[in-house]
């Protein structure tokens, strides 16, 4: 084969390579929004090339990950990312050789406490009472919309609980509890999320049932007899 015959072959090889491997014009992420949920929790932003047609791009292309702000994450070269604190941040990602770049939207939100309406509550037998409600903050104090509690009743014979609707309407939703009183008692609500609970004391009392100044219950009459007759 000549050198010319040899350069034509090249050429045309080349041109075919190219008709093959469509040139990159933009970067899809797999996800809008990436949510980490606890401290130094990882996951991977999966970032693909794709062409004018927003056909993704078959042949391997590099690209730089990076990200400015080290305080609410960090990211390797490769795209994974590891959570620091609570709050949103950017990765930059750019196709290696080209002015091509995109950034990745990363969303932190660890939960680190949950806040109560009330830390005691006295009911009456039969009262019900459906405005106590628990939400979830950040290490930051800051709310967390989506992270819910659930309500549990230590003795579901003295009071039992039932989850129920926010019905504030409130932008900022938490998380209500209907209360019933069913007998004279004491007990614990709890509301929990993962591996944080917080508690309210409630006492249930009989409609012929006195309270001290403390909020104590006194002893019914004929209780109280009979401890003097004990005592003597």
């Amino acid at each position: 084969m000549t050198k010319i015959n040899l350069l034509i072959v090249t050429v045309l090889a080349s041109i075919a390579l190219s008709a093959c491997s469509p040139e990159p014009v933009d970067i899809k992420f797999d996800k809008e929004l990436y949510v980490l949920e606890s401290p130094s929790a990882e996951l991977q932003i999966k970032a693909t090339a794709v062409d004018a047609n927003g056909t993704p791009i078959k042949d391997p292309v590099a690209m730089t990950f990076f990200c400015p702000n080290l305080k609410i994450i960090k990211v390797t070269n490769d795209g994974k990312v590891t959570a620091v604190s609570s709050g949103e941040d950017e990765v930059e990602v750019e196709i290696v050789g080209k002015d091509i770049k995109k950034n990745a939207k990363v969303k932190v939100e660890i939960a680190s406490d949950i806040k109560l309406t009330h830390e005691k509550l006295r009911l009456w037998t039969g009262q019900v009472k459906n405005d106590v409600s628990a939400w979830v903050v950040s290490e930051k104090d800051a709310y967390i919309k989506d992270y819910k509690p659930t309500w549990t009743s230590e003795d579901p014979t003295v009071v039992s609980v039932k989850d129920i609707k926010d019905p504030t309407g409130s932008d900022y939703p938490r998380s209500y509890v209907e209360m019933v009183g069913k007998k004279s008692g004491n007990t614990t609500i709890s509301a929990t999320y993962n591996d944080l609970t917080q508690s309210i004391s409630v006492s249930v009392f009989d409609e012929d049932e006195e309270v001290d100044l403390s909020g104590q219950r006194k002893p019914k009459k004929g209780e109280a007899a009979k401890t003097e007759e004990e005592k003597e």
